[in-house]
């Protein structure tokens, strides 16, 4: 008899204290406050934007993006934004990198600080912020000793 008792009593406590679980898993919280974004900063007028990216060897998926800001009037340098591995790795640079555009070869170049990489752009023809194809992708090729010597696209935009 004294056995029964203990093991409604347990049964009791057990029940009570699921409910009260379930109680507090099954309560909603209260929505988290509405919070306004910060607007995005302006663009300084005339800058164009172009990104790159290139494949491994049989074309299916990126290897490596560059992402770039264009020369202001008159400069050649373009001012790396941020950079994306195959793996999703993204390094984004806070004080941009500053690539040379260089258009006196058989195709326009971008090469890096360091002369490590270079982007030859071989349908940019639209240099100087013109739209090659109206914002099409047209074909590039990166050579470095990192990357090797990978086929690619790059496309200019306006943001």
């Amino acid at each position: 008899m004294k056995t029964r008792i203990i093991a409604g009593i347990g049964a009791g406590l057990t029940a009570l204290a699921l409910t009260g679980l379930i109680a507090t898993i099954t309560r909603e919280a209260p929505p988290p406050p509405i919070r306004s974004a910060a607007p995005p900063a302006p663009k300084p007028a005339g800058e164009t934007r172009l990104y790159c990216e290139f494949y491994n060897f049989v074309g299916r998926s990126p290897k490596v993006g560059f992402y770039f800001a264009g020369p202001t009037a008159g400069a050649t340098e373009y001012g790396q934004l941020f950079q994306k591995e195959a793996d999703g790795t993204q390094t984004v640079f806070d004080k941009r990198p500053a690539w040379t555009y260089d258009r006196s070869g058989e195709a326009p170049t971008l090469r890096s600080p360091d002369g490590a990489i270079q982007i030859n752009l071989y349908g940019d023809h639209g240099a100087n912020g013109r739209q090659p194809d109206s914002g099409g992708w047209f074909e590039a090729g990166l050579r470095s000793v990192q990357y090797l010597n990978l086929d690619g696209q790059c496309r200019r935009t306006d943001s």
